[in-house]
């Protein structure tokens, strides 16, 4: 009778445990995927802003940007300053909420090449805080002037809590114009570094990302196709794969899906 009871309290033991496991295991893979968008989003967001010139700041007042920045232009040193109030009443903030300086230098290397750099100065978007700088190198060929080669290195994406995700990243924009407007341009690349638990991650594009400038400008930053597969490392050997896939929903509402290593599904939309 003895060796009954301890076998049941034993089971009863393991069960437990069992059940412990499971728990930590489905809420790191659930976590996973929220990251995964975190850093979608936080990277997505700001990408508009890098692409206009110096001359299209001039030209423009703050309403028809997204967010609804103040528009500082500092013709002598090439910079501009884009200014966000997470107060402000901007139609084209579509619950982003974003507050700080994104600062936009332009550098010219020679003559044949110029850099845009990007940099964040006590910025949020979403409740995250983003800081680094990014660069955007284009070279002015015949063969494809539309390129826009990105890197960064050290990159923080520091959530609410004050968790951080630490990315390098290299991505190539192409840029489409029609009538010298840009309409839509494609984003295809690779980042890595470690994520708010400090396991090494990883993102392969499968697929380019693609946005509608319309819909940028209107504040909708998730691209309407594209997809990405993050690997996240559980030791030098392991790791476990997430795929992202970003879809059309309908006009400028895209959704991005992603599949858990378990099979279960996310959906997130702006």
């Amino acid at each position: 009778m003895n060796k009954f009871l301890y076998s049941i309290y034993i089971m009863a033991i393991i069960s437990s445990c069992t059940g412990d496991v499971d728990k930590v295991i489905t809420t790191d893979l659930q976590a996973e995927g929220n990251e995964i968008f975190r850093i979608s989003l936080a990277l997505e967001e700001s990408l508009f802003f890098a692409f206009q010139t110096i001359e299209d700041f001039k030209k423009i007042d703050s309403l028809p940007l997204p967010g609804c920045p103040e528009i500082t232009v500092n013709e002598g040193e090439k910079i501009v300053t884009l200014e966000f109030s997470s107060q402000s009443q901007c139609a084209s903030n579509h619950n982003l909420k974003r507050s700080g300086k994104i600062n936009i230098k332009y550098i010219t290397t020679n003559v044949l090449e110029s850099i845009t750099r990007l940099e964040y100065e006590d910025y949020k978007v979403k409740g995250n805080s983003i800081e680094g700088t990014r660069d955007f190198k284009q070279i002015r060929s015949l063969i494809n002037p539309n390129r826009r080669k990105e890197t960064f290195e050290d990159i923080l994406i520091i959530n609410e809590s004050g968790s951080s995700t630490r990315l390098d990243g290299e991505i190539v924009h192409n840029l489409v114009f029609e009538n010298q407007i840009l309409k839509e341009f494609t984003s295809s690349g690779s980042l890595e570094g470690r994520n708010i638990t400090g396991r090494p991650i990883k993102m392969i594009q499968s697929s380019p990302k693609r946005y509608n400038v319309s819909c940028l400008d209107s504040g909708f930053v998730t691209p309407n196709q594209g997809a990405e597969n993050w690997q996240i490392f559980r030791n030098e050997t392991q790791s476990v794969s997430h795929n992202l896939i970003y879809e059309q929903e309908s006009d400028c509402n895209n959704i991005a899906t992603i599949t858990l290593q378990d099979g279960r599904v996310m959906v997130f939309r702006q």
